[in-house]
């Protein structure tokens, strides 16, 4: 399956996978948002940054999902395929934490696959 990357820290060693299967396509963002998730003339917007507390909140692109709420995002660095295979559960006690990641892959770093329709259910 495709997936949209991006970093998560600006070493690199931890992306950010998004399926492109629920994704509809990649948009430039300059909006500048202190909570995960808020609405704006009926659009709906969900911060991955803030939602991660990262250290920078800056979301050059934003994911139009099929659902039309829009992912903010670090940059998009590549698209990717990963096969189903090479994407491993995530441990219990971090699947309780961190329930919208559907589990993580390991090529030279550490790829996070988010499940974007487990986090919508969770944020709304």
């Amino acid at each position: 399956m495709k997936y949209f990357i991006c970093a998560l820290a600006s070493e690199g060693n931890c992306l950010l996978g998004i399926p492109a299967e629920h994704t509809e396509r990649i948009i430039s963002s300059s909006r500048i948002q202190t909570e995960i998730y808020e609405i704006n003339n009926g659009e709906a917007f969900i911060s991955i940054p803030v939602l991660l507390k990262l250290k920078d909140q800056s979301t050059p692109h934003g994911l139009v999902l099929k659902s039309k709420t829009v992912l903010l995002l670090p940059r998009i660095d590549v698209e990717l395929e990963i096969p189903e295979e090479e994407i491993l559960r995530l441990p219990k006690a971090l699947d309780e934490m961190f329930n919208y990641f559907r589990g993580v892959c390991f090529n030279s770093d550490m790829i996070l696959i988010l499940d974007p329709e487990k986090l919508l259910e969770i944020i709304k």
